[in-house]
């Protein structure tokens, strides 16, 4: 069973206001909805880990969805980027393992082909020579997970490499990450 986790927990600091609640790609739907409409379709039951500012909002977005589960940073590993949300899942979940696509917010033009490309396989995107670490699928058990952190390997790069992604090359897609206003200009 793989579950989603959409990245929508960051401090957003340099595009200057919160990205997940931001408007990239519709003027209907915010990045975190859109976001998780693409990745539904590919997954079981889809996780959007927050943070405490924006976490009431977000909540109100998916309130009666029924496949979506809002969930909050959980200490003691709180502002860590996306390492913060894959401890927030295991807490949420109980599970021991997590079989996970894993999809940020700040990404313009989400592909459906990019997500089955990865669908069956441990891998992140890696678009016209550029990695897109946080659009990845990975298996990964808590011990390894644990076994990580207490050797003090805290970037997402680390998990990656912890759960074998391979590394899927993209020439004839576009997507954009989104970090400062002026990207989308």
């Amino acid at each position: 069973m793989t579950d989603g986790l959409i990245l929508a927990g960051g401090k957003s600091t340099r595009y200057q206001s919160d990205k997940a609640l931001a408007h990239f790609n519709t003027r209907v739907l915010t990045n975190v909805e859109y976001t998780a409409e693409k990745l539904l379709p590919f997954v079981d039951r889809c996780y959007v880990s927050t943070n405490q500012n924006n976490n009431h909002a977000i909540r109100r977005l998916f309130y009666d969805v029924k496949d979506i589960e809002v969930i909050q940073d959980q200490k003691p590993l709180i502002d860590r980027g996306p390492i913060s949300a894959l401890w927030s899942y295991f807490q949420a979940t109980g599970k021991d393992r997590a079989d996970l696509i894993v999809l940020a917010t700040d990404y313009k033009n989400i592909n459906p082909v990019m997500l089955k490309l990865i669908q069956n396989q441990s891998a992140y995107i890696n678009c016209g020579g550029e990695p897109q670490y946080t659009f990845c699928h990975i298996d990964l058990s808590l011990r390894q997970f644990k076994s990580q952190l207490r050797n003090r390997h805290f970037r997402w790069q680390d998990v990656l490499k912890t759960a074998a992604c391979d590394t899927v090359f993209l020439a004839n897609y576009q997507i954009q990450n989104i970090n400062y206003q002026e990207d989308l200009q």
